[in-house]
C-alpha cells in the first residue's frame, strides 16, 4: 500500500532483462514473469549481441505476447548499457529488473505492489541461492537500509523495486563499472531519494549451479569493488570501510589471516566473517561443502 497516496488501481510494471548466448536460461527466466500473478507487465528483453537462435526464438514469442517488447543490439554493449537502454524505453510506472540465468516466484510483483510505499527510494526482497539440490535463503529479513547500512553490506540484493522515474533520474546503470553495477545503482538512489525497505521473505531465485559462461569472473569482482570504493569512499566511516575490506577479500576466495578476521570484527558481521574465516582456511571442509549443495 503507498503511505503516501493510493496506487491507480493496475499500474504498468516494466521488468528489464538483457541476454547475451543463454537461450536455455533465457526461457526460464522469461516464463517466470510471463507467469506473475500480477498481469499488467511490460517485459523488455535486450538481446545483447547473441550469436545463437536467442532473437529467431524472441520474434517468435513476441508475435504472440504483447506485453514483450525486443531490442536488438547486433554487437554487445554489456549488460548495464543494454539495462540502461531498456530503463529509457520503459513506459511503466514501476520497474525492476531480471538477470537471463535467474528467475522470479509468480507473487514477486504483487508482492511489491502491495508493499510499495513512495516515502522509500525502493523496495527489495529476499533471494534463494539455488545450487542445483539445496538452497540458501539470504537477505529476507524486513530491514529499513539508511545509506550507512548500505555502504557495509548490499542488502537490497543485485534487483530492486522502483518508480521508473527515480531510475531514470540518476541515469540509471554506470556502464564503467566491471562489477557491483547494482550494489553502486542501489547507493545512488537511497542518495537521490532516501531510506529503502527490504520486505519479509524472498521472491527470486538465484541459480547458482549452472556452467553457463558468468558474468562477473572474479577479476572484474574486485575491479567493481575497487571502483565501488573509490566513487563512494568519502561517503564511508571506519566501520564502512571496514566491512568494505571484508567484502573485497571474501570477492577474491583468498585466505583469510587470522590477524585481518579480528580487526574486520569491529565492522560486526560475526558469522559471515567467521564462516570465511574456517572456509578459506579449511579448504578441505570448503569442497565438502560446495560437493554437498550440487
Amino acid at each position: 500500500m503507498n503511505k503516501s497516496g493510493s496506487l491507480p488501481k493496475s499500474p504498468l510494471v516494466t521488468i528489464y532483462l538483457p541476454t547475451k548466448n543463454r537461450l536455455k536460461l533465457l526461457k526460464r527466466a522469461i516464463r517466470s514473469v510471463l507467469n506473475q500473478t500480477y498481469t499488467n507487465l511490460e517485459l523488455i528483453v535486450i538481446n545483447d549481441g547473441s550469436t545463437d537462435t536467442t532473437q529467431q526464438w524472441l520474434e517468435e514469442l513476441s508475435a504472440n505476447e504483447p506485453r514483450l517488447i525486443v531490442l536488438t543490439e547486433l554487437k554487445s554493449i554489456g549488460a548495464c548499457a543494454a539495462r540502461n537502454k531498456a530503463i529509457n524505453k520503459a513506459s511503466g510506472q514501476f520497474i525492476t529488473g531480471l538477470d537471463d540465468d535467474d528467475e522470479f516466484l509468480p507473487d514477486r510483483i504483487k508482492t511489491f505492489l502491495e508493499n510499495y510505499d513512495s516515502r522509500y527510494a525502493f523496495l527489495s526482497h529476499g533471494v534463494l541461492w539455488y545450487y542445483g539440490r539445496v538452497g540458501k535463503v539470504i537477505d529476507a529479513q524486513e530491514q529499513e537500509l539508511s545509506l550507512d547500512d548500505m555502504l557495509s553490506y548490499n542488502y537490497a540484493t543485485n534487483q530492486v523495486f522502483t518508480e521508473t522515474y527515480k531510475l531514470k533520474a540518476i541515469q540509471g546503470f554506470d556502464t564503467t563499472f566491471k562489477a557491483c553495477q547494482d550494489y553502486d545503482t542501489w547507493v545512488r538512489l537511497i542518495l537521490e531519494f532516501g531510506t529503502a525497505k527490504k520486505l519479509q521473505g524472498y521472491s527470486y531465485i538465484q541459480h547458482q549451479g549452472h556452467e553457463e559462461e558468468r558474468i562477473s569472473t572474479i577479476t572484474n569482482k574486485l575491479l567493481g569493488y575497487s571502483q565501488f570504493n573509490k566513487k563512494h569512499n568519502q561517503l564511508m566511516n571506519k566501520k564502512n570501510k571496514i566491512n568494505q575490506g571484508f567484502m573485497s577479500i571474501s570477492a577474491s576466495k583468498k585466505r583469510y589471516p587470522l590477524y585481518l578476521y579480528l580487526k574486520h570484527l569491529q565492522g560486526g558481521f560475526f558469522i559471515r566473517k567467521t564462516r570465511y574465516l574456517l572456509s578459506s582456511n579449511l579448504p578441505l571442509l570448503a569442497s565438502l561443502r560446495s560437493k554437498a549443495l550440487k
